[in-house]
């Protein structure tokens, strides 16, 4: 086989981010926008070793599965992976990646439950974050990157975004275009909570001396109502880290503020909020369920954030202590918690496993601890120091099957029993999945198995 060669050959499987598998002659090809066992004609695209890439030029057999995608960038954009998908293979794809990582790389035996699901799988983010270039004459070129490439596909209308972020964005290119300064330009990034009627607009820029930024500033401000900060962040540093320390406010104040069920929450620009809120509040209300968190219960939520789940942890549990490195966060996070009133919260400023560990050193004993580590999971300084603080439960959010499971079968060996996974679809349309994961320290065969509705949940988010 070799680049160009045309194939005919039926999907078997597909790669975790929802890339077709097949097989010619043993050899895998791996092709966008190809539905289990559909059949097509197939060009290579590109060699390796042990496997090659391929491109559809003709379906001969299509799925009942197949939709027709929203958008028109669609699958050019890196974004969104899985339009192509109905939402119930969506669901089925997505459990089955869960499913594979927990019995491959954890080797546990235990059943995924079903996905839940969003009913209205679109423009549910409340994070928009696009690229800034210029083209050769001058004019701003803003949008979203091509896939496994710094090309950048012009914005059009994103099916994921809200209708308000969309427009804005669009404001902001004329306004770049009008002033000739879209050069100084590197990325944009939006924050719009619905339920506050409240935006956020950062501009980040190579250097803090923009010509007209502070006119654009006000032109957005008298254009839009519900956009209360604009900042710049300045960020001349050659990497692919979006936001700097430097940050200056242009007009308003410095955060907007989010609302989860009766909380509301400070959100400043390097705050991490989760971005679908529908399903954030599905995704704690669950978390909190399989924790049994009562109001005997002392409560360490690890990676705490601006205090969200900490908030909702609260209501349930005698004492929480949340741990975060983000110094802004935890501002945020206090102030969250006076405005909510909440008075049995306290929150750490730290490196997880630097705060885990002096916790442990002081003997301080936890009845549940609450994990929502980045991608790259826990480290063990970290899951050995929440050991030895001899939680109950752990419960375990992560938006990476991959290392859940890793760090599932470290909390295995060392005597913590897996109960529940259940996965939430935090971002349809995309081949990532949040899973929330219950662990007890009981021997399993005298643990009440917690049942999961996944029906009585999506009724009760709705």
């Amino acid at each position: 086989m070799k680049k160009n060669d045309k194939v005919i050959a039926k999907c078997i499987d597909y790669t975790y981010d929802g890339m077709g598998i097949v097989k010619v002659d043993g050899f895998c090809l791996f092709v966008k926008n190809l539905l289990l066992d559909e059949e097509a004609e197939i060009v290579v695209t590109k060699l390796q070793k042990d496997y090659g890439y391929g491109k559809v030029l003709k379906l001969l057999k299509t799925s009942d599965e197949r939709v027709t995608p929203k958008c028109s960038l669609f699958p050019q954009c890196g974004g969104c992976q899985l339009q192509h998908f109905s939402a119930k293979h969506q669901a089925e794809f997505k459990r089955k990646m869960v499913q594979q990582a927990i019995s491959h790389i954890g080797k546990l035996d235990i059943e995924v439950n079903d996905v839940l699901s969003m009913d209205d799988p679109w423009k549910y983010r409340n994070k928009m974050q696009v690229p800034v270039q210029v083209d050769n004459d001058g004019k701003s070129v803003i949008g979203f990157y091509r896939t496994h490439s710094h090309v950048i596909l012009p914005l059009t209308y994103c099916e994921i975004q809200s209708d308000i972020a969309n427009r804005i964005v669009k404001s902001i290119q004329m306004l770049m275009d009008s002033y000739g300064n879209a050069s100084y330009f590197r990325h944009l990034l939006l924050k719009t909570q619905e339920k506050t009627n409240e935006i956020m607009v950062v501009f980040v820029t190579n250097q803090k001396n923009v010509p007209n930024l502070d006119k654009m500033a006000r032109a957005l401000h008298e254009e839009y109502d519900s956009i209360c900060s604009i900042l710049q962040n300045v960020n001349g540093k050659d990497t692919n880290v979006i936001l700097s320390d430097e940050e200056y406010v242009l007009y308003g104040k410095n955060y907007v503020v989010g609302k989860l069920q009766e909380f509301k929450f400070q959100i400043a620009s390097r705050s991490f909020f989760q971005i679908n809120p529908v399903q954030t509040e599905l995704l704690y209300e669950t978390a909190i369920r399989l924790a049994e968190i009562d109001n005997t219960c002392k409560v360490a939520d690890v990676y705490c954030g601006v205090g969200t789940i900490s908030m909702f942890l609260a209501k349930y549990a005698k004492e929480v202590v949340g741990i975060e490195i983000v110094p802004q966060a935890i501002e945020n996070a206090k102030e969250n918690a006076r405005n909510n009133g909440i008075t049995n919260v306290s929150f750490m400023c730290g490196d997880a496993k630097h705060c885990t560990v002096q916790l442990a050193k002081q003997n301080y004993k936890i009845d549940v601890a609450v994990v929502d580590p980045p991608r790259k999971g826990c480290d063990t300084t970290t899951l050995d120091s929440l050991i030895e603080m001899n939680p109950k439960r752990i419960v375990y959010v992560s938006c990476n099957p991959s290392t859940l499971a890793r760090d599932l079968r470290y909390l295995e060996d060392r005597n913590y029993k897996t109960q529940v996974v259940q996965p939430v679809d935090m971002f349809p349309q995309t081949y990532h999945v949040e899973s929330i994961v219950c662990l007890s320290r009981e021997k399993a065969d005298d643990y009440v198995r917690i049942s999961v509705h996944t029906k009585d949940l999506q009724t009760n988010s709705n």
